[in-house]
């Protein structure tokens, strides 16, 4: 039942669906690349490893620092995506995800890991190991899409035990919401000179029975992120995140935008609304042609 749900390559597949991997495809394409662009910018300016990530930890990789090897990393990581999104070859994202990963291990040597790029790189070793484990188009399509959503209800599930883990129930005590926020606060102090709490804050700051239910919804809704992989429950519970993330940026104002965009891409109908805009007499002059192109390099 499970594999069913996430992979079902015994469904018969719409166009609806075909289009919509195509969207996902392009976005994580785009997304692979302003990050590599945006990484390999800043490589340049490091100078030591202080935190050897992933290969790093087996290969000296200050080889990229004080030259211009991110630029031509990230040069190489776009032309390998291309590739691959115009099927040249089987191999292009898969080597596309380790040149990515090399990037990564540069670039965050300093110690500071963002969660946004892990999700969309795992979305990339997705679409790497669809192409070399398929040769059946209709099969990449779905094993890249359930591989996707294996791993994100896998990781926001694991993000709350660890939660739990770490500090058991407790962590939903609204005191710790208190001094996340204030120590938001001291950092915007710092960098403006000025804090002014927006509404959520002086409300959360004002109850503690308010900031422990917020945590307690937060929790919640990582602990049960797992059921993103049935397809009946996925919309509902990955709005229940998108809130979570809301809800992040607004009181904590941290915003993990690129883990977002990806949510709204993954939990909102698109291959149905494809398919209704497909099937309506007023939209087809636009959507039939649409259709037409994104399909072409499925």
């Amino acid at each position: 039942m499970l594999f069913r749900n996430l992979f079902g390559f015994e469904l018969e597949e719409t166009k609806g669906e075909i289009v919509f991997f195509k969207i996902f495809e392009l976005f994580v394409i785009f997304a692979i690349m302003h990050l590599a662009w945006k990484w390999g910018a800043y490589i340049p300016r490091i100078s030591d490893v202080v935190l050897p990530l992933g290969i790093a930890q087996y290969v000296d990789i200050t080889f990229m620092f004080g030259n211009t090897a991110g630029l031509v990393n990230a040069g190489l990581i776009t032309t390998l995506l291309l590739i691959g999104y115009f099927r040249i070859s089987r191999f292009a994202y898969f080597a596309g995800f380790l040149l990515v990963h090399l990037q990564y291990a540069a670039r965050f040597s300093l110690g500071e890991i963002p969660h946004s790029s892990n999700m969309i790189t795992m979305a990339l070793l997705a679409l790497g190991l669809a192409m070399l484990a398929f040769t059946d188009a209709s099969h990449r399509r779905r094993f890249a899409l359930g591989f996707t959503y294996f791993y994100v209800g896998l990781g926001y599930t694991l993000a709350g035990i660890s939660k739990l883990g770490g500090t058991g129930l407790n962590w939903a005590d609204g005191r710790h919401l208190w001094m996340w926020v204030n120590e938001k606060g001291v950092d915007v102090l710092s960098k403006t000179g000025a804090f002014d709490p927006n509404f959520l804050q002086e409300l959360v700051l004002a109850s503690m029975t308010l900031a422990t239910l917020i945590l307690a919804f937060g929790i919640l809704t990582e602990l049960f992120a797992f059921l993103i992989w049935f397809r009946k429950l996925r919309t509902p519970v990955i709005l229940a995140v998108l809130g979570l993330h809301v809800g992040i940026d607004i009181i904590m104002n941290i915003f993990f935008y690129l883990s977002v965009m990806l949510l709204v891409v993954l939990g909102l109908p698109w291959s149905k609304w494809i398919d209704r805009a497909l099937e309506t007499p007023s939209l087809q002059s636009v959507s039939e042609p649409f259709a037409r192109v994104m399909i072409r390099f499925g």
